[in-house]
């Protein structure tokens, strides 16, 4: 058959499809974010401060629609910005950006479960693992891009190198909020908030490729 034939084993795929599927994975996971926010139950003679009160009672979700929203679209910014730099896939490649997908696919529900329990440990210690997990999953495919030689050749090397090292401060990052959920969890929010801001604009040369592309 040509497909398996040795032209096509050489060159390699064309990572054209597996951006779109990646895109359209994402846009079903916040989708489903959105959705474990429910309108409350009121009552015709509910008054308008118990409707304020239940409105209030929803904001643990709401924060956690929030700040998975930001993970999940910091996620998908340098996600497209890594296959800006790809001029190829190959089997191992498409399998590695499955598993990213699996763990980011899983966010929905430990962000239900932080949501309803927000000072709960466990809840966040394990919706640290779960973005641990992730930004291994990330990382790798960035190594592996770089191993098997599907990077475009106008890419320096020294910003593969760099966004290598760069994309290890999340997981370690994550690791830690993970680890240090049970004693303290203040530690584990700040960690929350502050990585999606380190990567929310990749470095230049990170961003595509050195001619700015």
């Amino acid at each position: 058959m040509e497909i398996g034939g040795s032209t096509v084993r050489r060159q390699g795929f064309g990572v054209g499809r597996i951006e779109a599927f990646s895109d359209g994975v994402l846009a079903i996971v916040i989708t489903l974010l959105v959705l474990e926010i429910r309108a409350p139950e009121l009552h015709d003679g509910t008054s308008s401060a118990e409707a304020w009160r239940a409105l209030l009672a929803l904001a643990p979700k709401v924060a956690g629609f929030l700040l998975s929203f930001v993970f999940v679209a910091v996620f998908w910014v340098n996600h497209h910005r890594f296959f800006q730099t790809v001029r190829r896939a190959d089997w191992a490649l498409l399998w590695s950006n499955n598993l990213l997908l699996l763990f980011l696919c899983a966010i929905p529900f430990p962000t239900a479960f932080i949501g309803d329990h927000p000072r709960n440990p466990v809840a966040v210690a394990l919706f640290a693992a779960l973005l641990t997990a992730a930004g291994v999953a990330f990382n790798a495919m960035w190594r592996q891009a770089r191993r098997r030689r599907l990077i475009d050749p106008t890419v320096d090397a020294g910003t593969v190198d760099r966004a290598i090292r760069r994309g290890m401060v999340g997981p370690a990052a994550y690791a830690l909020a993970a680890l240090v959920a049970p004693f303290a969890l203040q530690v584990s929010w700040v960690v929350f908030g502050a990585v999606p801001l380190f990567y929310a604009w990749p470095t230049r040369g990170v961003a595509g490729n050195e001619k700015g592309e």
